[in-house]
């Protein structure tokens, strides 16, 4: 049987769908570290365009479910993890692996990319990891960097899928796994999977879809890497659409056809 490859994780902070899915490649993998990135892009960071996007009430909203999800982390950590396992945050599951956690504001400066030289990853796996990555570090792994993105690529590249899914009315989404170049959501596809979303009528409801299609995907990329049965798919940016960020109007018109963040 082949040496389970060693894998850094690079992600941003999240509370509900990212850290079970660390969970997951954690049981095919032998995860070195789990790094957060806090930075300007990090959607963590992003509360006065949440309230610009969605409103008060919406925002307000979501903050009570955080809320709520703080409670659940704190219990877990009062019973030892044996309730929620970790997954109420990205430091709990992975102190629940054993493995170290780092924040960092920069995933392509020299120290960090000098302190993945160090360690000597096979893979990165990435998680919404919120900056683009440059070539030094896209070279150093072995195997490379594979990220796993909310949308059937090369379709609905870019930003916020899960918004521009519910704003165009799609009744199908999916998951993509695929190798990471210096440009967004480029690179050789390796998993893909759609998925029926015609029943969510909030982002949430179709994050938690989407996502939990992505985590999966994500473990069935890591073994096929592991066992050398990697099959690449052409993601051929010249197709497909590509979306930015939302404008107000566009948040506006989200929120006039009565779509909802949660």
């Amino acid at each position: 049987m082949n040496e389970r490859l060693k894998v850094v994780v690079l992600t941003q902070n999240d509370r509900f769908f990212i850290p079970e899915n660390i969970l997951k490649a954690s049981t095919v993998c032998n995860i070195l570290e789990v790094v957060e990135v806090n930075s300007k892009s990090s959607l963590n960071n992003k509360l006065k365009d949440y309230l610009k996007w969605f409103g008060v009430l919406q925002v307000t909203k979501m903050g009570f479910v955080t809320i709520w999800r703080e409670i659940q982390k704190y219990t877990d950590r009062l019973l030892n993890y044996k309730l929620y396992k970790g997954t109420c945050s990205v430091k709990d599951v992975a102190n629940v692996i054993g493995v170290p956690h780092k924040v960092i504001k920069n995933s392509n400066s020299k120290s960090f990319v000098q302190h993945v030289r160090d360690i000597n990853p096979d893979l990165i796996i990435s998680y919404s990891a919120p900056q683009i990555i440059k070539a030094e570090l896209l070279g150093l792994p072995k195997f490379g960097v594979i990220n796993v993105h909310g949308s059937l690529l090369p379709d609905y590249r870019g930003c916020f899928p899960s918004f521009w899914y519910i704003y165009n009315e799609e009744k199908l989404g999916g998951a993509t796994v695929h190798y990471m170049s210096s440009k967004i959501d480029d690179g050789p596809i390796l998993e893909q999977e759609s998925v029926d979303i015609s029943d969510c009528k909030t982002m949430f409801q179709l994050m938690k879809k989407t996502k939990t299609l992505g985590g999966e995907l994500m473990v069935k990329a890591i073994q096929n890497i592991e066992r050398g049965r990697v099959v690449e798919k052409v993601n051929d940016t010249t197709q497909g659409r590509y979306f930015t960020w939302p404008t107000v109007e566009q948040a506006r018109d989200f929120r006039a056809k009565g779509k909802k963040l949660i």
